[in-house]
């Protein structure tokens, strides 16, 4: 069984620790962008939405790189797992649309993303 978050040995490439490593970062970033919205910007929203569609591009580059990858094999349930809650932060904020109860689950969610995504950028770079 794969656990969630495995150390496997031997270097992951490049790329793959790269985008591990840049994720969380960016989702910081993301945190950033809300914070200053809520207290500073209001029109930052549109910027933390288009950041937050922009966070899918190295998300699916992580998915093709485990999936295709043999090496990287150890990773699929981490990386499939941050794909399900990125995907889910949409399915929050769209369909919870005027139902404070399920939009309310967006920032948890973002909470969940970034653990998994740090403890996966941990994993990938003590592994290599």
């Amino acid at each position: 069984m794969t656990s969630i978050l495995p150390a496997t040995p031997g270097a992951s490439p490049i790329g793959f620790r790269i985008l591990a490593l840049i994720l969380p970062v960016l989702i910081g970033g993301q945190v950033f962008l809300a914070g200053l919205a809520m207290f500073s910007n209001a029109s930052l929203w549109e910027l933390h939405g288009a950041m937050g569609g922009a966070l899918g591009l190295p998300i699916l580059g992580m998915v093709g790189l485990a999936f295709l990858r043999s090496g990287l094999r150890a990773y699929r349930t981490s990386v499939l797992l941050i794909f399900v809650l990125y995907c889910l932060q949409f399915v929050f904020v769209i369909a919870g649309e005027g139902i404070g109860v399920v939009q309310a689950l967006h920032p948890t969610n973002a909470v969940a993303i970034t653990v998994v995504s740090v403890l996966l950028a941990r994993s990938v770079w003590t592994a290599g």
